[in-house]
C-alpha cells in the first residue's frame, strides 16, 4: 500500500522541466569547452547545456542556436564563460528563427554534406534548396553585377574586367572590410607581396547585423579563386560573422603563387546564406535585385 501511495504522489507532481540546452551552429577562430576537467575543442553539431563553461580565443566567434526559443546567439568575448553568462552579456548578435528556418538549418546541420567543404575553381552550385532558395544565388550574382556595371559598358567589356580596374567605384550596402595576415609574421599585408606568401583572411564585420562572408580572388587574366571553402549543404555557418566583430579565418590559410601577378580580391558579405560559388561564374549585367550586398575591394601585386 504504502508503495502504491508513493507512486501516486509521483504521478501528480509536475513534470520537471527539460534543461535548456543549444546546438552549436559555427566556430569560427579557436574555441574550447570543459569536458569535466579537460578542454577539447569546441565544434558545430555539439550540444551544450546552459551552465557549461566556453573559451573562445581572440578574433573567434562562437554561434549557438536554441531550439526552444527559435534564436540564434553569436559570442565573441574573449575567455572563459559558462553559455548563460555569454548570453545574459549579449547587447546585440541576437536572430530570430522562423520554424521554417529553424527546422531547415537542424536539418542541413546534422547533414553529412555539411562537412563536405570544397574550393570550387568552377562554377559549382550546391544541391541544397529546401529552404535556401537558389533564387537567393542568382539574386548575389545579379546585386554583383548592379554594383560594377558601367552605364555604356561596351558588350565586350565584361563585369569582371570593371571589378578589376582600381578606377572603378565601389559602393557597398555594410560596413564590412578585410585584411590578409601574413601566417609567418601575424602581420596585415601590404600592396606589394613576396612569391609564395601564406596568409589568412582577417574581417570586420561594422554592422548590427549578423552577416556571411566570403572572398573572391580575380587575376588580371580573369581566373577565379574562392578563399574559404563552401559546404555541399550550403548553409555557410563556416562563413557567419558576429555584427560588430573582428574575426580571423586562420583555420583556411591559403598561399599566393610564385609567378609576378596582380590580384584583386573582393570581400561579399549577405544577410543570408548564399551559394557564394555561383560567382564563380559569369557575371551578367541587367538582373534584378533586392539583395543587400556588402563589399570591400583590395588590390595585390606579387613580385
Amino acid at each position: 500500500m504504502r508503495n502504491r501511495i508513493i507512486l501516486l504522489l509521483l504521478a501528480l507532481m509536475p513534470l520537471t522541466l527539460v534543461a535548456q540546452s543549444y546546438t552549436v551552429y559555427s566556430v569560427v577562430g579557436s574555441a574550447r569547452w570543459y569536458n569535466g576537467k579537460t578542454m577539447v575543442p569546441l565544434k558545430a553539431r555539439k550540444v551544450l547545456s546552459a551552465d557549461a563553461k566556453v573559451q573562445i580565443g581572440e578574433e573567434s566567434a562562437v554561434t549557438v542556436i536554441d531550439e526552444k526559443n527559435a534564436k540564434m546567439y553569436s559570442f565573441t568575448s574573449v575567455g572563459t564563460n559558462t553559455v548563460a553568462n555569454l548570453i545574459k552579456g549579449l547587447k546585440g548578435n541576437t536572430k530570430n528563427l522562423s520554424k521554417q528556418y529553424l527546422s531547415y538549418v537542424i536539418k542541413q546541420l546534422f547533414s553529412d554534406d555539411s562537412e563536405k567543404m570544397s574550393h570550387p575553381n568552377t562554377y559549382m552550385q550546391a544541391t541544397a534548396t529546401a529552404y535556401r532558395s537558389s533564387s537567393n544565388d542568382s539574386l548575389l550574382l545579379n546585386q554583383l553585377g548592379r554594383h560594377f556595371a558601367i552605364e555604356g559598358l561596351p558588350a565586350d567589356k565584361s563585369v569582371e574586367s570593371t571589378l578589376v580596374d582600381p578606377d572603378a567605384d565601389v559602393d557597398t550596402d555594410y560596413d564590412v572590410e578585410f585584411e590578409l595576415i601574413d601566417c609567418a609574421t601575424g602581420l596585415p599585408l601590404e600592396e606589394h607581396i613576396a612569391p609564395n606568401t601564406s596568409c589568412y583572411l582577417r574581417v570586420t564585420n561594422q554592422t548590427t547585423e549578423l552577416l556571411y562572408m566570403n572572398l573572391l580572388d580575380i587575376d588580371r587574366q580573369g581566373n577565379k579563386y574562392l578563399v574559404l571553402p563552401m559546404d555541399a549543404a550550403a548553409t555557410c555557418a563556416h562563413l557567419l560573422v558576429p555584427a560588430m566583430s573582428t574575426v580571423s579565418f586562420k583555420k583556411e590559410p591559403f598561399i599566393f603563387g610564385d609567378e609576378p601577378s596582380e590580384e584583386t580580391l573582393l570581400l561579399m558579405a549577405v544577410r543570408e546564406p548564399v551559394d557564394f560559388s555561383i560567382v564563380m561564374d559569369h557575371i551578367k549585367t541587367g538582373g534584378k535585385s533586392t539583395m543587400r550586398l556588402g563589399l570591400n575591394r583590395r588590390f595585390y601585386q606579387v613580385k
